[in-house]
């Protein structure tokens, strides 16, 4: 558990854009004091969104007229950091005791939002150790049913009493302490600022990048509690909150655990339920993953689950529901219980990958938003430094984009994370030829080459600043 350890709550506060900076431990543990907890005068969550491509979702508007936005659109708030060392503290606090009430019960199931052992050293599993458990399970089975499941707006849709009875039944006590009510009423009753509007007052005019501080590789704070102060007084309107009765802001250092404190008597019972039917059970936050070996199981278990998410007022995003029957190296699409009229060959998704009983992929979602987001960045980077007429960071893009090792990193890219994906589904889960991941990546090196090459002739960037090699095949 050494890992572990050194991953501690005041390490885990990242640095945001924001009202404040990051401060010393010394001062943090100041702050997480329950006396000045009780007091702390919280900053509202700064809210911004990202727009993500759903490939699923576009097929499914092609292929069967549904009218569908193929865009989802995640909601994100995070803290200043004199609050986030709050959350993040008392998230330890709360994460140990949910830990010593799941291994009492048994209960395996919940795998996000954890530090779950991959080995003795104290490493953890990650979805990709995940999604190979399930498809192993899968091909042990030979012939079961798998459905995917994915709950509607999850954190929006948290009930606040049910979430406030469970956090009194983890804390063992009655009554909320003033600490942790303090904790709970910001969390629900919360106030937010969007970047946008903030950044682009009459105070600020500024944006994202003006922040970056390359001295301290770090944000500097948008403007000081005075200014902030100043701000909301001549413009109220800035601050918005939550108008709703329920939900509380995914991207906290704390929201993952009352989610999965949350469903813990569903998980409880689910997980009961599938033990007696011989089946498999796992909840990765939204999505839930249940493997039968019959069909009537299957039938049984949707519906108890309906009733179930009902009680706890969540409910299944039925476009997102994935029914598929395994025969040995084979996969179906079924009809079930929320999906009716689906038929053929099929492929299973979780967590990033595909299986179809064969083959295990990385969904092609992510490899159309991984190639969005390397072409946007590139032909930034490329035209900031070609018009400013600096040295175009060529080594820096291969870094990212590419299997080349960026060496002054700290961080691995997305080849790295694949190479890890096929190691580990080939080698730790003996999957061996099934796995195709690496494969995908074949030819990215000359997808961002070709792309350059049309950036270079488009804007007439000379070869002295931008070279593309003599091996890359040009359409």
């Amino acid at each position: 558990m050494k890992n572990r350890k050194a991953k501690n709550w005041f390490s885990k506060v990242k640095n945001r854009l924001h009202f404040d900076a990051k401060v010393s431990k010394k001062k943090a543990m100041g702050i997480v004091k329950k006396e000045n907890v009780i007091t702390h005068a919280f900053f509202p969550f700064i809210y911004f969104e990202i727009k993500q491509f759903k490939l699923a979702k576009k097929n499914l508007r092609l292929e069967q007229g549904i009218e569908l936005d193929p865009y989802k659109i995640r909601k994100i708030f995070y803290s200043c950091h004199s609050d986030s060392y709050i959350f993040s503290y008392y998230n330890e606090l709360l994460l140990s005791k949910y830990e010593e009430l799941i291994n009492s019960e048994g209960l395996d199931c919940c795998i996000a939002y954890r530090h779950i052992d991959k080995n003795s050293k104290g490493i953890g599993k990650s979805n990709i150790d995940f999604a190979a458990e399930a498809f192993k399970e899968i091909e042990r089975r030979k012939i079961c049913y798998v459905v995917g499941l994915d709950i509607q707006k999850f954190f929006d849709n948290l009930d606040w009493d049910i979430l406030k009875n469970n956090l009194c039944k983890i804390l063992n006590v009655e009554r909320l302490p003033d600490d942790w009510f303090q904790i709970y009423k910001i969390l629900t009753k919360y106030h937010y600022i969007t970047l946008d509007d903030i950044l682009h007052c009459k105070y600020i005019k500024s944006n994202r990048r003006a922040f970056w501080n390359n001295d301290t590789h770090s944000f500097d704070k948008i403007c000081s509690a005075k200014t902030f102060r100043r701000i909301i007084k001549e413009y109220p309107e800035l601050i918005k909150k939550n108008e709703l009765e329920c939900g509380i802001p995914q991207g906290t250092n704390i929201s993952g655990t009352l989610a999965n404190i949350y469903m813990l008597d569903f998980d409880i019972e689910i997980q009961q339920l599938l033990k007696h039917l011989q089946g498999y059970y796992r909840r990765y936050s939204d999505d839930i993953l249940i493997i039968v070996n019959t069909k009537d199981d299957l039938e049984k278990i949707l519906k108890i689950i309906k009733i179930k998410l009902e009680n706890l007022k969540l409910k299944l995003s039925d476009d997102k529901t994935l029914c598929c029957k395994f025969i040995d190296n084979e996969c179906l699409f079924e009809p079930c219980e929320f999906k009716q009229n689906v038929y053929g060959y099929g492929v299973f998704q979780y967590l990033g990958f595909t299986y179809n009983g064969e083959k295990i992929l990385m969904r092609d979602s992510t490899l159309i938003r991984f190639w969005k987001d390397a072409i946007k960045h590139t032909r930034s980077m490329v035209l900031n430094n070609f018009y400013n007429n600096r040295k175009i960071p060529i080594k820096k893009i291969y870094g990212l984009y590419t299997h080349l090792k960026n060496e002054k990193s700290e961080y691995g890219n997305f080849y790295k994370y694949a190479r890890k994906a096929q190691r580990i589904f080939e080698e730790d889960f003996n999957f061996g030829r099934k796995v195709g991941i690496k494969k995908q990546l074949s030819k990215s090196w000359n997808i961002l080459h070709e792309f350059l090459y049309r950036l270079k002739v488009k804007h007439h960037i000379p070869d002295e600043m931008l070279k593309i090699p003599r091996d890359i095949n040009l359409s």
